[in-house]
Order: C-alpha cells, then sequence, then structure tokens
C-alpha cells in the first residue's frame, strides 16, 4: 500500500513540475524608449562604460520599429566613432551624432500613438 501511495504522490509532483515548465515563459529583455534615452544620455555625458553601450545597442527591438532604427544607426555611429576609451567612449563628432539621435528620439511620437 505504501509503494502505491509513493507512487501516486511521486506522479503528482512530476506532473506539476513540468505542467510548470510547459506555462512558464522564458525572461524576455525589452527596452523601451525611456530606457533607450537614459542609455544614451548616460553614454553622452560620459557616466556610462563599454558594457552599458553593449547593453543598449546589443537586442533587436522588433516591438519598436522607430527605436529599431536609431539603434542601428547607433551601431553605425559606433562603426566611425567609437574609441571605448573612458570617460567618453566616442569622439567629439560621434557624441555630435549621438546628441543629434537623442533629439529625434525626443522628437518621435509616443509609442503609443499612431505615426
Amino acid at each position: 500500500m505504501t509503494i502505491v501511495i509513493t507512487l501516486c504522490v511521486s506522479f503528482a509532483i512530476f506532473s506539476l513540475v513540468i505542467w510548470g515548465l510547459m506555462h512558464m515563459r522564458t525572461p524576455r529583455f525589452r527596452m523601451e524608449r525611456a530606457d533607450f534615452l537614459r542609455g544614451l544620455e548616460e553614454v553622452i555625458v560620459g557616466q556610462a562604460d563599454e558594457n552599458a553601450w553593449r547593453m543598449l545597442i546589443s537586442y533587436p527591438m522588433r516591438h519598436d520599429p522607430a527605436l529599431e532604427a536609431l539603434r542601428l544607426e547607433c551601431l553605425q555611429i559606433e562603426d566611425d566613432e567609437y574609441t571605448g576609451k573612458l570617460p567618453y567612449l566616442f569622439t567629439d563628432t560621434g557624441l555630435e551624432r549621438l546628441r543629434d539621435l537623442r533629439e529625434r528620439l525626443l522628437a518621435l511620437p509616443s509609442h503609443d500613438e499612431p505615426e
């Protein structure tokens, strides 16, 4: 009798674990415009290191096409003007281009509004 109870309890626990794993979503990192703006400003004022820059530009932003276009432009600026030296990771020209990009980001309509 104890074997039957042990098997039933084990099966129930195993079933709960499998059910939980099937309904658990993988964690997703989703950068919003405010987060992107904050990261961009930190780079511009020299408060970001290379890791912060990589976090800013490494993840595709499929949820916001306008933000994805700005991210791709950041990649182009990186190719042209990146120095990697602290405190400013970019040349003066690169920082100016990032400031222009920041202004365009601020001018974008809200993501919730139709463009």
